[in-house]
């Protein structure tokens, strides 16, 4: 007789158990999917700044062929994202040189260094209605010319 009335002792207790581990869980998957996304966001930063080291200096000092240079540099940046399959909803990229933003460079400018800076929102892979977290990454490539 007694045994009946235990029944759903362990469905109740398993239900609690899982109320408590499901955040938990859910915290997991996003805190994973940041973690690789943010080294994506890395690699794409990286791989357009060393691209851009290797630019000739007369093509960054000329305005057109620089446009040239500089899409390149972000569809380089598009495609490393691409194929780690980040979703892209809010993509800024900036390109900076020595003495300032590359698009702004003079004919008598000579850059050292070229960075990169890129920024991704991220959305939670269940959404709380929270703010999405942005992805900032700046990498910089010295220049040997």
């Amino acid at each position: 007789m007694r045994r009946l009335r235990c029944r759903g002792v362990a469905a109740i207790e398993a239900a609690l158990v899982m109320a408590g581990l499901a955040p938990l869980l859910v915290l997991a998957l996003n805190m994973g999917r940041l973690a690789i996304n943010g080294a994506a966001v890395d690699r794409a930063a990286s791989n357009a700044a060393r691209f851009l080291s290797i630019v000739p200096l007369e093509v960054l000092r000329d305005g057109s062929r620089r446009t040239v240079a500089l899409d390149s540099a972000h569809a380089l940046i598009d495609q490393t994202l691409a194929a780690a399959e980040v979703d892209v909803q809010t993509l800024r990229v900036e390109f900076l040189c020595d003495p300032g933003n590359c698009n702004a460079l003079l004919a008598t400018d000579t850059p050292t260094k070229i960075g990169v800076l890129v920024s991704v929102d991220n959305q939670a892979i269940v959404d709380f209605g929270t703010v999405p977290v942005t992805l900032a990454v700046y990498a910089e490539v010295g220049r040997d010319d």
